[in-house]
């Protein structure tokens, strides 16, 4: 069953107009008809089993029917990975959603390239990754900032995860980690001025992912899948 994002308040008996993007996608791409039935969420109020009424050319209604699941709260985990190439992007953004991640801050380090970062864009993959993965929210993304400004930004709980491309974690356990900060860096990697910074700052736990120099969107994934297992 189609799974859509709503930004309305949800409940029961309730009748929401869609926007035009979002009823072309149901009409002319999904091909629904009136009385289609979808299931729509927030990232607030849970998921509920909606039917699609008075459709015309453009627009439509949606009349919710029924709860079919209760919000979750998800433990935070954060992900700051350095900007990258358009295509490598859209694959963190995508997985990090499938793999649970509550905030997104992009990074502008030294050896950053690309500088350019579409946020909207970037809230759409997300928004389209919920849908399909069956997730009842959508990670909260920030706006790119520089690496020195990275540990002003993040919440107080937070504990900042260092992924070196050498080195060794020790006896390090990701499931004793609680509300991690996965820091990733660009292609050419991180400056020794930028590691050095980096390790400077306040309960910083370095992670070494194995004998291979990893590609910046693989130790995003790999981090997160890691996390995901272990939790």
């Amino acid at each position: 069953m189609i799974r859509l994002f709503i930004k309305e308040k949800l409940s029961t008996g309730r009748i929401l107009s869609l926007d035009e993007r979002k009823a072309h996608y149901l009409i002319h791409v999904m091909r629904q008809k009136e009385g289609s039935e979808l299931l729509i969420f927030n990232g607030v109020d849970g998921e509920f089993k909606a039917r699609l009424t008075d459709v015309k050319k453009k627009t439509c209604l949606l009349e919710i029917m029924e709860q079919t699941k209760n919000q979750t709260i998800r433990p935070e985990v954060i992900l700051c990975p350095a900007l990258i190439k358009k295509e490598n992007m859209t694959l963190v953004l995508e997985k990090a959603t499938e793999l649970g991640v509550t905030k997104i801050y992009p990074l502008i380090t030294e050896r950053t390239v690309v500088r350019g970062f579409n946020i909207e864009r970037a809230n759409l993959i997300v928004e389209e990754a919920a849908e399909q993965c069956e997730r009842l929210d959508i990670p909260q993304i920030f706006e790119p900032i520089l690496l020195k400004d990275l540990f002003l930004k993040l919440p107080a709980q937070a504990i900042p995860v260092f992924l070196t491309e050498r080195g060794n974690s020790g006896s390090i356990v990701l499931s004793d980690i609680k509300n991690p900060a996965f820091i990733i860096g660009p292609e050419g990697g991180f400056t020794e001025g930028e590691i050095s910074f980096i390790n400077a700052q306040k309960n910083i736990v370095p992670i070494h992912l194995g004998d291979t120099i990893l590609r910046a969107e693989t130790a995003s994934i790999a981090i997160l899948g890691a996390w995901v297992y272990n939790y």
